[in-house]
């Protein structure tokens, strides 16, 4: 099919009727999107903004900001996410908000605009990562432009209209849900619903649905779409999928889960479809990986640059592909001896007793390690009998045989569900909260 450079996109189909978005029953053509990026490029340049953060949740209206952004000539910020806290701990580093509220009073204008030159427009991300401190990531629209060629030589002859249950603000959602679809000429959806219910209810025949694990693990008591019904694809990225999420949104969606594995730095790496919780991950087409003595995975992808980019993933390799092992920055020293806390938390999944773990080293508590856990039935019985000091030292009793006592977490914490951000994403900052809001 034909594939289009994001580059040269509104300049090539400021003319073309075709629908680049739908919002509800309003089909929003390239001719509009082509008219109303040419007035924000105007007024970007008349105001002499050089820095934008672009905060908006339309995801037609953040497209419109993005392109006419940058072909205002400006740099554009992108928050992690909608909270107040985010914006003001960005004060002082963009010269303009664009919201929703002005992006929906753009005049258009008939103005030809000229090729953007993709290496010199400027994305910054701001994400958390696992710790919760800011992070600012830069990346071109050219690195977006070669991974959306890729991703389109893959997929785009698969499906319709695009769907997405993940905010644009992050890569994921940017590069699949926006990206990709402008590249292969699929109109995306301007809504991102938060309830399963409102997607399906709307849900074309053959769409493509972009999610993650956050959402992909609730679905259970959904019916089965019917097969007329049914998406051509589902994508999924943010954290692992369970073998236990993804067959059963095989069940309802009709199609087992394409999930994607990246990062902000390097965009997306590698796919698997997994069968079972043993399908390795196979790397996307053009890139090469190596590892070092100690299992770290090196990337080369020309979706970033010529040059190795060092990982903190921990793998093994599986034939022409590998499986995911950990991270290598979660390994810690307690008391003199290395204690793997993945390790550690999968024996703590491996009791009859838990149903997940988390593990964080808590260097405000002399350096001890804390676990945040969620109980299985069989715990929740344990907890009611004992009480939950004694049963803490009945899980310990049941790492004994697997590890040092020494190595063993000394603070626990039983909660119902454990924290994660929008993706389904882990992050150790919210994980400690759990132990500040106890002590």
């Amino acid at each position: 099919m034909t594939s289009h450079l994001l580059s040269h996109l509104l300049p090539e189909r400021r003319r073309d009727r075709d629908p680049v978005a739908h919002r509800g029953s309003e089909a929003i053509s390239y001719t509009r999107f082509a008219a109303e990026a040419a007035g924000l490029a105007a007024e970007v340049r008349a105001a002499g903004w050089r820095r934008a953060a672009l905060l908006a949740q339309d995801s037609y209206r953040f497209t419109l900001g993005l392109f006419g952004l940058m072909h205002g000539g400006c740099e554009v910020l992108l928050p992690a996410n909608h909270r107040p806290g985010t914006i003001e701990a960005m004060r002082g580093s963009f010269d303009q908000l664009v919201d929703d509220a002005r992006l929906s009073d753009v005049r258009p204008r008939e103005d030809r605009l000229d090729p953007l030159e993709a290496e010199n427009c400027a994305l910054a991300f701001f994400t958390s990562g696992s710790t919760g401190m800011p992070k600012r990531i830069l990346k071109t629209l050219a690195m977006f432009e070669r991974e959306a060629q890729t991703l389109t030589a893959l997929w785009g002859d698969a499906g319709g209209e695009v769907f997405a249950t993940v905010p644009h603000q992050h890569v994921y959602g940017l590069s699949f849900k926006i990206m990709a679809s402008l590249a292969a000429g699929r109109p995306f959806r301007a809504e991102t619903p938060e309830l399963w219910e409102t997607l399906l209810s709307g849900l074309s025949p053959q769409a493509v649905i972009v999610s993650s694990p956050a959402h992909l693990g609730r679905m259970s008591g959904l019916p089965a779409l019917p097969p007329n019904r049914r998406p051509s694809r589902v994508f999924s990225a943010g954290a692992p999928l369970s073998a236990e999420a993804a067959q059963e949104a095989r069940r309802v969606l009709g199609v087992l889960p394409t999930e994607i594995f990246g990062s902000t730095e390097t965009g997306a790496i590698a796919t698997r479809q997994q069968e079972s919780g043993e399908t390795p991950w196979r790397l996307l087409p053009g890139l090469a990986m190596r590892t070092d003595e100690n299992g770290r995975l090196d990337l080369l992808t020309p979706f970033v640059g010529e040059e190795w980019i060092e990982t903190a993933d921990l793998v093994a390799l599986a034939g022409d592909g590998f499986r995911l092992l950990g991270r290598a920055d979660r390994v810690v020293k307690i008391e003199g001896r290395r204690v793997d806390l993945n390790a550690l938390e999968e024996a703590l999944m491996a009791l009859p007793e838990v149903a997940a773990a988390a593990v964080l080293w808590l260097p405000e508590d002399e350096g001890r390690l804390g676990a945040a856990i969620v109980p299985s039935a069989e715990g929740r019985a344990q907890i009611a009998a004992l009480g939950k000091f004694r049963f803490g030292r009945l899980l310990r009793a049941g790492l004994a045989d697997k590890l040092e006592p020494a190595s063993a977490p000394r603070l626990w914490r039983f909660v119902e569900a454990l924290p994660s951000a929008e993706l389904g994403k882990r992050r150790d900052s919210d994980i400690l909260k759990l132990f500040a809001d106890a002590r």
